[in-house]
């Protein structure tokens, strides 16, 4: 009987730390959800949906814009173009957090799921990012600080891009047609 009892608390010793490792494990997991739809919730409400229409109507068409020529942006597109991109330096810095200790290089999912979030923007603000920017008198917009965070961002984008569509170029498992 004692033995009994010795096995049942050794199995409890061990269970009692193995679901309070698999609780933590998995509240955590639902802050980092809850984390990435915040900030994709952000980029869709004002103040940061309104910074977005005031740069895109100051930007497009970008197939109209003549090479070479800066964008000539007034004060308040200037604070908007800032405004957005500390959006995304903001977003950069909740993907870097969301690396994990061991094999930092990959794409975790929570990860994809903030790209894939915030993608379109991503993929809009990045070709802004080609043109230069001037303000009003003719002077140049220097922004290549505030503007690392998309950058980054756009660059794991593509990297995840390019990852799935390696997936999906796998030949076709036979009778699966």
């Amino acid at each position: 009987m004692s033995s009994w009892l010795a096995a049942a608390e050794g199995i409890f010793a061990v269970a009692i730390p193995a679901v309070g490792l698999v609780y933590t494990y998995t509240v955590n997991k639902r802050a980092q959800y809850d984390r990435i739809l915040a900030l994709a919730e952000q980029s869709t409400t004002p103040p940061i949906a309104d910074d977005r229409h005031v740069l895109g109507k100051a930007f497009e068409p970008v197939s109209k814009r003549p090479p070479g020529q800066p964008v000539q942006l007034s004060e308040a597109e200037i604070r908007a173009l800032f405004n957005v991109l500390w959006y995304f330096e903001r977003a950069d810095a909740v993907y870097i957090s969301l690396r994990p200790p061991l094999g930092a290089a990959r794409i975790t999912r929570v990860q994809a799921l903030l790209l894939d979030s915030i993608a379109a923007g991503l993929d809009t603000y990045a070709g802004y990012l080609n043109l230069g920017w001037a303000d009003e008198d003719g002077n140049a917009i220097e922004a290549e600080e505030a503007s690392r965070g998309l950058g980054h961002l756009a660059t794991e984008n593509a990297r995840l891009q390019a990852r799935r569509s390696r997936w999906n170029t796998l030949p076709a498992v036979p009778g699966t047609e």
